[in-house]
């Protein structure tokens, strides 16, 4: 058997094994129809801020939370020992809007970063429906928090969201909006086909009995991130999931403005991802390395092989399926994205994360939250 035999094999059955998962999880969130499901009176819900030296964004988006169109619920603001003047924007929003409430955190440094401050504004919040956002967040809609909260209408226990960022000009920022919109892809695509791994802090909610039932935060405190992702790894695998992924629904982020901060954050992801439970380390792990290896393989049969026409079919029979999937998912979450983008948008997302990877090995210092 020849080197060109050998990456014949391999590539067909990369290609074939990258397909496969097109099938089982992209097109089902492609082919995705929102719950209907409502309350017919919608409960009483907490919504949790943690806030550490923001003053300025707390000035800037705090008040999109605070005048949502909801019948009843409370604004928790947990301050952590902050520095700058957090504490006097907020008790001048408390002038204005009864629903918000200061916790400021009592420890004089948090030993365990964000998770030890979520987990205080968890036991200070009132109702068992709870929504994580941030304070350099905003709701796209006044109707941000009944889209989230009619999501646990079905049942359900968890609830994922969408958070983008801000759009702004410079190849950074589009670098970081189709990263960003792979991954919410990729995550939602795999809650909705059984296998959730990850939200955005930024916009998830959950009921507080779920959070009690898998022991909060305790078994990975000494992780720096994964308040959000590490969480839904320990839910049971019965656990039911709703996805709310409508624009109306979603939060906007303020972005990264250099790739040196958006890779330290990064870092961190990878870190809480390594934590990930077995099942869903195994597909993820698998995943990253088949669409890894098949880009590597290409140039390497270009210049092995005299087949270029069938491997030209394999080319495109994988990159048309890809396309038709995430462009739909795209669509549903409000990425904007021409084509060329889309269509290597894996290649992209993928490079950032092995690159983090990378750097996750080399480093043994990590940012905290």
């Amino acid at each position: 058997m020849t080197i060109s035999d050998i990456l014949h094999i391999v590539f067909v059955m990369v290609t074939i094994g990258l397909l496969l998962f097109y099938l089982f999880t992209w097109r089902r969130m492609a082919n995705n129809m929102p719950s209907r499901d409502k309350f017919s009176q919608l409960p009483f819900v907490s919504v949790i801020i943690c806030a550490k030296n923001e003053q300025a964004n707390l000035s800037q988006f705090l008040e999109f939370v605070l005048s949502q169109k909801y019948p009843d619920f409370e604004v928790l603001v947990i301050d952590d020992n902050s520095t700058d003047d957090s504490l006097t924007v907020l008790k001048e929003f408390q002038k204005k809007y009864s629903q918000l409430k200061v916790v400021t955190f009592q420890e004089e440094k948090s030993s365990f970063g964000k998770k030890q401050v979520l987990e205080c504004g968890i036991k200070h919040a009132k109702s068992d429906y709870l929504i994580m956002t941030d304070a350099d967040c905003k709701p796209l809609s006044a109707f941000w928090l009944v889209g989230m909260v009619n999501g646990f209408a079905d049942g359900s226990e968890l609830v994922l969201g969408v958070s983008l960022y801000s759009k702004l000009k410079g190849a950074v920022n589009s670098i970081i909006q189709i990263d960003t919109g792979f991954i919410a892809a990729n995550y939602l695509s795999m809650a909705v086909s059984g296998f959730p791994y990850m939200s955005v802090g930024r916009n998830v909610a959950y009921k507080r009995s779920l959070f009690e039932k898998v022991g909060g935060f305790k078994s990975h405190y000494h992780i720096p991130s994964g308040d959000d992702d590490l969480l839904i790894n320990q839910m049971p695998k019965r656990t039911k999931v709703n996805l709310v992924y409508n624009k109306g629904a979603q939060t906007e982020s303020v972005p990264k403005l250099s790739f040196q901060s958006y890779f330290s954050q990064k870092i961190r992801h990878v870190l809480a991802g390594m934590k990930y439970n077995k099942r869903n380390l195994l597909i993820l792990s698998l995943y990253y390395s088949f669409t890894t290896l098949w880009y590597l393989l290409i140039p390497f049969l270009i210049y092995y092989t005299d087949e270029l026409l069938l491997i030209s079919i394999f080319i495109i029979i994988k990159k048309v399926a890809m396309y038709s999937f995430i462009q739909r998912i795209f669509l549903k979450i409000g990425v904007r994205s021409i084509l060329i983008t889309t269509i290597f948008s894996d290649i992209m997302s993928i490079g950032i994360h092995n690159y983090a990877v990378i750097q996750t090995i080399f480093k043994s210092k990590v940012g905290k939250w």
